[in-house]
């Protein structure tokens, strides 16, 4: 993939070169890997489970919410990486933020779910605490045991808060944001 690129400023150039030699690692090592395969199955599970599992009478509910947590796992995921404080020795996709199979499906997925059963705040919490502890100290471990995941400059206890803090920001959002729109039927 060769393009040639005239008049555009140096880091415009550098960033595009990374994105040349990052497609062609992935055509080398990546792409059709154990590892690849692997984390393609996880994510088509993942949305497949997700599907299967999601409360469709409360269907624009549960996506918003999954979409405020998502939004703000790519945005995480992308300064973490951006920052070297980690890095994903497998990408699904070249030129995506990273660890889309994680970040779009598998982590989604969870916190939707815990979202969807568990409505009260006091079991809300408490669940998200439980998910929080098995994503830190079972999940991050794997990736890192698996050679999908590398950490630089990061432990997975500083991701701790990080998982709580992003389920609760997103569940008051969504509370508020129903609340508003339950508010607000009936008056125009």
């Amino acid at each position: 993939m060769q393009f040639i690129l005239t008049n555009i400023p140096l880091d415009v150039e550098i960033q595009w070169q990374l994105t040349v030699t990052r497609f062609h690692e992935w055509i080398e090592d990546d792409i059709f890997s154990f590892n690849w395969w692997t984390l393609l199955i996880l994510f088509l599970l993942c949305f497949y489970i997700w599907w299967k599992l999601t409360d469709k009478s409360r269907l624009n509910e549960i996506i918003l919410y999954a979409g405020f947590i998502t939004i703000m796992i790519l945005i995480l995921d992308e300064l973490g990486e951006e920052l070297s404080l980690w890095d994903y020795t497998t990408d699904l996709f070249p030129v995506f933020p990273p660890i889309t199979a994680i970040d779009l499906s598998c982590m989604p997925m969870v916190y939707s779910l815990i979202y969807q059963c568990f409505r009260t705040w006091k079991s809300f919490i408490i669940a998200t605490l439980v998910m929080a502890t098995i994503f830190c100290f079972i999940c991050e471990p794997i990736f890192v045991w698996s050679g999908v995941y590398q950490m630089l400059k990061w432990k997975s206890y500083y991701g701790f808060p990080i998982y709580i803090s992003l389920s609760l920001i997103s569940k008051a959002a969504v509370t508020k944001i129903y609340s508003i729109s339950k508010s607000s039927k009936g008056r125009i």
